[in-house]
């Protein structure tokens, strides 16, 4: 299993032996609000290529998901940020009003939203159909875009950086 490493200056694909059978696998460059990082795994064999993808693949659809859940932050029309948890279920929730908005002509709004963190809650009125709208596209786009990169990400593995072993 592959877990972010904090500090990467630049990117890295390749794996070390750091042991008598120890190996780490490193992969890419990424940067959250928490800075740049690879993705970093240790095992304690020397693993094959099919194994290095898998674990490549993993980090990225977890990284992915991740994003999804708690990396969109909306901007509603006065420039207020807000922080909002997409999971499943908000994701649903979402368009079950945004579909109920619109299927009526915007009949049961006004309508609030929770978002921001459990620890800081931010609570947003939606008055017209049209906020209502850019909120719930700018969601969608937001995920759709999130899942792009992912699938470029994967699409983009090369797997002859992993053939060679870096011995320390």
């Amino acid at each position: 299993m592959m877990q972010k490493s904090y500090g990467a200056v630049e990117r890295f694909d390749g794996i070390q032996k750091i042991g008598v059978r120890r190996h780490e696998v490193f992969y890419g460059l990424f940067e959250d609000e928490g800075g740049k990082y690879n993705f970093r795994g240790t095992v304690e064999y020397r693993p094959s290529l099919e194994e290095i993808k898998e674990m490549i693949v993993e980090a990225i659809n977890k990284d992915v998901d991740q994003t999804i859940l708690s990396g969109f932050v909306w901007t509603d029309g006065e420039g207020n940020k807000y922080p909002v948890w997409l999971s499943t279920e908000n994701q649903f929730n979402y368009k079950s009003a945004y579909d109920i908005a619109v299927q009526t002509g915007g009949m049961g709004l006004p309508l609030t939203f929770k978002f921001g963190t459990t620890e800081r809650p931010i609570y947003h009125t939606f008055t017209t159909l049209e906020e209502l709208k850019g909120f719930y596209l700018s969601a969608i786009q937001f995920i759709q875009s999130t899942y792009q990169r992912g699938w470029a990400e994967k699409d983009n593995i090369d797997m002859s950086n992993y053939e060679h072993v870096i011995e320390l």
